[in-house]
């Protein structure tokens, strides 16, 4: 009768361990994404504008305080679009466009898409990422 507590109570355990898993790899790709969002703004206004808008210490992880919220609105959407694009294109046509190499993965090629439209649609006027294929 202790051996049924003891499987039940570590079933029990599993199953609530799994959504904290599950929640924490969107939060880590929103992070991600928002400090991508801050290493180009920093790029784009300078090093000392960046300073002067975020604080001196800590600027960094101040505009990725700050950016957050846009890029986990972004996200879904994005996603979304990309899924689309891959219902569209099929898988190797999809990685062949959004990875660098062809032997990439779809996880990769996903990220990758995700990236680019959360960065579209955060950056509307910037076309820095579409100066590549005027080439």
């Amino acid at each position: 009768m202790r051996v049924g507590y003891v499987i039940a109570s570590l079933l029990a355990a599993a199953l609530l361990a799994l959504p904290a898993g599950a929640a924490a790899a969107p939060a880590g790709k929103v992070a991600s994404l928002a400090a991508q969002q801050c290493s180009q703004e920093r790029a784009s206004i300078g090093r000392k504008a960046f300073h002067k808008r975020y604080g001196r210490k800590g600027a960094m992880r101040a505009c990725t305080r700050r950016h957050r919220g846009p890029v986990a609105a972004a996200v879904g959407p994005a996603a979304q679009d990309c899924q689309e694009d891959l219902a569209d294109f099929g898988v190797a046509d999809f990685i062949d466009v959004y990875g660098d190499e062809p032997t990439d993965s779809l996880d990769y090629a996903m990220s990758e898409c995700i990236a680019e439209g959360v960065d579209d649609m955060l950056n509307p006027g910037d076309d820095s990422s579409d100066d590549d294929d005027d080439e």
